[in-house]
């Protein structure tokens, strides 16, 4: 009996659980994609690895790599390629095919180094296959000479309604409203900060409020995401019952669910809304916002950047019109990421496993399926998980920057404490200094009163003596003309 199969699906792993929702969406449709080619849930191993945390032994052991999606070929500031190298370097030295599922190219053609790195990593000989997310006529000017088609697929979490099992959800009449950080758009080359993505909140929540209709804010689920959420509710006095913070993948499909319409700003707000028949707007903040709109038949629903306005998006609501379950091509939009995952499946991983001559599911079939299994999925303990080790991380490290600041203080008061006491001795050495030129200057006026004094008595002596002199001299004068005087000889 042969071992099961053992299925490395690779993924981006974050608190913004669109992300999350990528792998979880991918992996579902690759379990009903193997049990369509006839195997059971004993005959293969699903083994999930975040790209970010490489696991050598994982992939040497795997028979096959999956990448389940996301913008990992894009021009991106969360550092991808050299991820995708080490991996396919491992691929590469044990002939262990991989397969690349609807990639995300997110600016690609904006700078060369990636493309050259893309082009680098998709031409190793393990790679087998790659289907992009969006604009395929860019990629295939980009990156020529492979051995296979590239294909165009949707993002897997276009399933999520059937996926979680969520056919009977009811809109409730409410607009939700998409909330994110404000770094997001500096990082996109955006000149949009928070203050400006606050007034762009109050105006859409007036303008359907006054409308009548109740807004729900919410978030993909991020922590940046979440607590720029709180800043606004609380600055806003936001009632408590309009602002849901989701802390699992779950929380944030409940969160779009229910909403008869959708302001959205993250990629997969408008994606979840799609896939349950929502209506939607987005603003262009990244070039797959309008490649996703223009792939569903809507780009009139991405407002571009320079007009983003309260007003400009409820507008583009109000015009959005059928949900866009009804439009023509919605399951076969759906339908290009199953197809294409189990044509992988069947060529590059089974081969002569899969049973031949098995129909492969139509829309429907993928739809039972996936409705089937939705009690399998279980993901909030590992949502909760990475999200409180990021948030112990960001506590970490405000505490380490605290701490260093505090060092700091510290060195400065202690710095200054010793120039305190420096200037304390110089002044007590003034002061003493002051004291003894002050003594000095009593000592000189002293000796110049005693020298003075000395010199009066010295003067006054000197005239004593010159005076004592000359009146002697002038008695004995005096005496000798009084002598001659009486002199009879004279």
């Amino acid at each position: 009996m042969a071992p099961p199969l053992r299925i490395v699906i690779v993924s981006f792993v974050d608190d913004n659980f669109g992300d999350n929702l990528i792998r979880i969406s991918f992996q579902g449709l690759l379990h009903v994609a193997l049990e369509n080619h006839g195997l059971t849930s004993d005959d293969f191993e699903l083994v999930p690895m975040p790209l970010k945390s490489v696991d050598a032994d994982l992939i040497a052991g795997a028979d096959a790599v999956f990448f389940a999606g996301g913008g990992l070929f894009g021009l991106s500031y969360l550092d991808f390629f050299t991820h995708l190298e080490q991996i396919v370097d491992i691929t590469d030295n044990h002939g262990i095919p991989v397969v690349f599922s609807s990639m995300g190219l997110n600016n690609m053609g904006a700078e060369n180094g990636s493309v050259d790195a893309i082009r680098g990593i998709v031409s190793r000989r393990s790679v087998k296959a790659v289907a992009v997310r969006e604009n395929l006529p860019l990629f295939r000017e980009l990156v020529t000479g492979l051995p296979f088609e590239v294909r165009q697929v949707a993002d897997p979490a276009v399933w999520t309604k059937y996926l979680y099992g969520m056919t009977d959800v009811v809109p409730d009449g409410s607009l939700g409203i998409n909330v994110v950080r404000g770094g997001l758009f500096a990082a996109n080359d955006r000149a949009w900060g928070l203050t400006a993505e606050m007034t762009y909140l109050s105006e859409v929540m007036e303008i359907a409020e006054a409308a009548g209709q109740n807004t729900q804010l919410y978030t993909n689920g991020s922590l940046d995401d979440n607590n720029t959420l709180r800043f606004f509710a609380r600055e806003k006095k936001v009632p408590v019952d309009q602002v849901i913070l989701p802390q699992t993948t779950r929380e944030v499909i409940e969160a779009i669910a229910s909403r008869s319409a959708i302001a959205s700003i993250r990629m997969h707000s408008s994606i979840i809304a799609y896939s349950f028949g929502i209506p939607s707007i987005a603003l262009e903040w990244n070039d797959k916002l309008p490649h996703f709109y223009e792939a569903i038949g809507h780009p009139e629903r991405v407002i571009p950047f320079g007009e983003w306005s309260g007003e400009r998006s409820v507008e583009a609501l109000r015009r959005a019109g059928s949900a866009p379950e009804a439009d023509p091509g919605y399951r076969d939009y759906l339908m290009s990421t199953y197809d294409y995952i189990h044509e992988a499946v069947g060529t590059h991983v089974l081969k002569d496993r899969s049973l031949v001559g098995a129909p492969r599911h139509d829309f429907d079939g993928v739809a039972d399926a996936l409705v089937r299994r939705s009690h399998l999925i279980d993901e909030d303990e590992n949502d909760l998980r990475f999200k409180m080790g990021k948030a112990e991380r960001a506590y970490l490290g405000r505490f380490i920057t605290i701490r260093s600041h505090e060092k700091k203080i510290s060195e400065l008061t202690r710095g200054s404490a010793e120039r305190d006491q420096r200037i304390s001795g110089l002044l007590q050495d003034s002061a003493a200094l002051r004291d003894k030129l002050e003594e000095q200057r009593a000592q000189i006026r002293r000796q110049k009163r005693e020298l003075d004094m000395r010199l009066t008595t010295r003067v006054a002596r000197r005239l004593r003596r010159l005076l004592s002199g000359s009146a002697a001299s002038e008695k004995k004068s005096a005496q000798r003309d009084e002598n001659t005087d009486s002199d009879p000889i004279r």
